[in-house]
């Protein structure tokens, strides 16, 4: 497996020249195809639209999506990479899934849309089904040399690991960690195993339960292994329309430093 066809969120953020550089990057090393989406629209409130402010507020996303467009010509300037570019003023979230219909990966970013909508990733990835490489503030490359994988002993967490190889096969280091009664010392061996014999440099962990919860306890040790990335499946329960998102994936959504590459 690799990833062939990519789609990136340019939707205008203060961290638009990194996440494009970084998309430039895995599509060199995965000869891949980029569509670069970038679509605004504003988080506006009953008040606003009573207020009429609407004609300012296209004129602020249209500034905004010039600003995106200046920093995609800079980066995908002199380049050989097969991209494509889509804009336009209109929910980012819609057009995104349409995108992800045939996509291989999504990559975004978890920065705040400073006054327009930011798709959220983890409803991206239960919607469309794609996984999702949500991009940490942290300083990373597309190489992400050392990766915590979460285990747990479900599909979704499966799911994950399976598409994120492309990644891990070009990791440094890959530890395959798991916390408390989640799974088992012998499941975390066996996808370690399992791992190598896809030429990925793995090993595993197991953490045992503290004060802290399941989260946090990753968090912890990936901060303290200086870890690119985590790579996680999402959990939600219900209905399309009124999924409760699992406390894990809540608070991974909330821990904006580090990259996660999310599938369900």
């Amino acid at each position: 497996m690799s990833f062939r066809d990519i789609v990136v969120d340019a939707c205008p953020r203060n961290d638009i020249p990194r996440t494009l550089e970084l998309a430039r990057e895995m599509a060199i090393a995965f000869d891949a195809r980029l569509f670069v989406v970038a679509y605004a629209w504003p988080v506006t409130t009953a008040a606003d639209v009573l207020a009429g402010n609407r004609l300012i507020a296209e004129r602020q996303m249209q500034e905004a999506l010039y600003v995106t467009r200046a920093a995609f010509d800079r980066v995908f300037e002199d380049t050989s990479i097969n991209v494509e570019w889509c804009s336009g003023v209109g929910d980012p979230t819609t057009v995104l899934g349409e995108h992800l219909l045939t996509a291989d990966l999504l990559i975004t970013s978890a920065a705040e849309g400073h006054g327009n909508v930011a798709p959220e990733p983890a409803n991206l990835a239960l919607g469309s089904g794609a996984p999702v490489l949500r991009l940490g503030s942290a300083s990373v490359t597309g190489r992400f040399s050392s990766v915590l994988v979460a285990w747990k002993g479900c599909p979704q967490a499966r799911r994950a690991l399976h598409d994120a190889l492309p990644i891990l096969k070009r990791a440094d280091k890959v530890t395959v960690v798991g916390v408390g009664n989640e799974t088992t010392v012998a499941q975390l061996e066996a996808v370690a195993e399992h791992l190598c014999r896809h030429d990925v440099t793995a090993s595993h962990l197991h953490l045992s339960h503290s004060e802290q919860d399941v989260c946090a306890e990753l968090i912890g040790h990936a901060q303290r292994e200086n870890a690119d990335m985590i790579v996680a499946g999402i959990y939600s329960r219900g209905p399309l329309a009124q999924r409760v998102l699992g406390g894990v994936t809540r608070e991974l959504l909330k821990t904006s430093d580090l990259s996660w590459f999310m599938a369900r």
